[in-house]
Parts: structure tokens; sequence; C-alpha cells
């Protein structure tokens, strides 16, 4: 069953848990009374009718913000558990005058799921809740889309494919992976070809891109083709996962990286930043992981680097994503990502 709640895209976009979406939304930080007084009125009649034509024993409220705070204060009788992603976190922090109604909120859920250790510590701290609520569950993925089912065997010489797929933005790490690109395709490695895949609202992110199609284009070096698909299905998203050889998650911030697990799954060697808590959780939870982890520059804020640290990253990210061409080429063994499927990870939610 589905309850939608709609927004007026023009009047009054959707409050997205980023302050940079890949559609026209609204920022967190700039709520004022009457701003949260109308999210609460968009929200209340379908969490209302939900609620009543469901009669849920547990009500499983993502994102430690606005929304899960209003839900415990509509259902006070209610089992609530409240997850965390970790762009909760960075929205409750720059969203101060948000804070106290949140806190509170957070504070009356009965449980809160967080992603890894690191991050359970910062629920704690940031919303003054005590360890024994927070449970360390990790997250999961689909088995039943993400696997190596129908996966082809790369032929001698043909180019290896290089995929990212998520948010098309400076947070992102997108301006230093097409930096390490070009890189790359002046140096004497592995043929290859990227492809881009998600939206993208930053017009100088976007012209960074046709840039970069523009140079490759003129037959330079070892990058054949650089294509920017936009938006797709999640069928061409699965097949594009099941034909790719490298993926990289340059990002800056995230709450786990759940999409390097769904790449690993896929037959790909994932390329990430090392980001807090992420290899910890992936160690742990996947014996034999085959993640390249690349180190992060230091930062200015939650999800921006200096720009002085910038050049020395992006040549930490070739390295980086040539080290991953090697091993694709030299061979690997698949690990095995099941212990943390959807139906694995319920089962932590559930009996915890």
């Amino acid at each position: 069953m589905f309850y939608p709640v709609f927004f007026d895209e023009q009047n009054y976009p959707i409050y997205g848990m980023s302050d940079v979406m890949p559609y026209p939304s609204s920022r967190d930080s700039s709520m004022d009374e009457e701003a949260v007084s109308r999210f609460k009125e968009n929200y209340r009649s379908q969490l209302i009718k939900a609620v009543e034509e469901f009669n849920p024993d547990i009500i499983y409220c993502h994102h430690l913000f606005l929304l899960a705070a209003y839900v415990r204060e509509l259902f006070p009788e209610k089992f609530i558990i409240g997850q965390c992603h970790g762009s909760d976190l960075r929205q409750f922090k720059t969203s101060v005058r948000l804070q106290d109604y949140v806190r509170k909120g957070i504070q009356g859920l009965d449980r809160i799921c967080a992603l890894h250790g690191e991050q359970k510590n910062e629920i704690c701290e940031l919303y003054g809740v005590s360890p024994e609520l927070v449970r360390v569950v990790g997250s999961g993925y689909n088995v039943e889309f993400f696997n190596t089912e129908g996966r082809k065997e790369k032929q001698s010489g043909e180019p290896l494919n290089l995929l990212f797929a998520g948010k098309i933005s400076k947070p992102k790490g997108v301006p230093e992976l097409l930096g390490a690109v070009r890189q790359l395709s002046d140096a004497d490695v592995s043929k290859f070809r990227l492809r881009l895949i998600g939206g993208c609202q930053d017009e100088e992110v976007r012209a960074q891109i046709d840039d970069l199609i523009s140079y490759v284009g003129e037959g330079r070096g070892s990058c054949e083709s650089v294509e920017y698909l936009g938006f797709v299905d999640q069928d061409v998203l699965i097949s594009e996962f099941k034909a790719g050889d490298v993926f990289v998650l340059p990002s800056y911030f995230e709450g786990l990286g759940l999409v390097l697990i769904e790449a690993m799954a896929s037959g790909m060697v994932p390329v990430a930043t090392r980001l807090p808590g992420i290899k910890e959780w992936i160690d742990e939870s996947i014996p034999g992981s085959n993640v390249i982890y690349v180190a992060m520059p230091e930062m200015e804020s939650v999800d921006k680097p200096f720009d002085r640290e910038l050049p020395a990253f992006t040549e930490r990210l070739a390295r980086g994503i040539n080290e991953a061409f090697a091993l694709c080429e030299s061979g690997f063994e698949q690990p095995d990502t099941s212990a943390i499927g959807w139906d694995s990870i319920a089962k932590k939610i559930t009996n915890t």
C-alpha cells in the first residue's frame, strides 16, 4: 500500500536530505516556523490514514530528522524505530532552528538503528540518547537484483568499463573523478570507458563532463569514451552493474556507501574514499572484500575538501582506479556478500 505525499515543485519544493538534490528541492536549514507547520500539514493526513488503515505493530522511519520526530509526536502509543543514514546527521547539524524539536522526538524513539559503530557514537552525542537505545545493524542490498548471474566474461582486448552511479555533484567527488580519468587517459594504462549514471543539477559539473567527453572524443590515450546516461530505470542500472568492471565512489560524505556492496555483488571491483566507519563495517561483514580505498583529503567542512588538497586526492584516485584495472585483468575471487542481503538485515533489526 502506498500513501503518497505531494509537494509543489515551484512554490514549495520537497525538502531533500542533502543540500544538493538531483531535482528541485528546498534546504532544511532554511526552514522557519511557517515552513515547519506547512511541512507537518503536508504529511499529517497521509500519515494518519496509513496508520489507521494498516495498523502497524512497528513504524520504521528512515532518517533521524524532522519527519521521524513528527511521527513520534503523532503516534505516541506506537513502537517506532528510527534508521540513521548519515545525511540526517549532517542536516541536523546545519538546521539549528529545528534541533530542539528534532532532538526531543529522536530521544522519544523506541529504538535507533545505526550503520556502523562510529555513527552510533555520533548519534549518541548529537541527540543525547543512551548507547543502549542505538543498535548497529549495518545495511542490506537486494540479492535478487545485484548478483553475477548473466554476467559476460571479458574478451581479450575489450576495454574495461569504469562506472559511477549516484548524484552527479561536487560532494560526491565527481569533478575529481573526471580529473582522474583525464590523467589515466594520458597515461599508459588499460583501455577503458567511463559511464556516469545519475541526476546532475550543477551546471559547472555538467560542463566539466561535456569537456571531458570532447577531450577523449579526440581519440586521446587510454580512455576510449565518456558517456553520461543521466537517470536510468532500475533494470538498466542492474544491466550496467553487470557489465561494469570497476565501480568508483569518490564521495566526501556517505552514511555507508551501500552501492559499494551492490557493485561488489555484481562482480565489479569497487574504488572508494576511506570514509569513517565504512571500511571497518565492510571488512567485518564481507571477508575477502575487494574494495580499494583512497585516502580522504583534508576537509574544510563535512562534504567540502580544501582546494589545496584536490590535486593530490585526484592523483590518489587515479592510482586507485588503475590498481582496480590491474586486479580486473589479473583476476580475483568473487567476495561473498550474501550475509548482508535484505533478509539478514531485517532479522538484525527485528531481533535486536
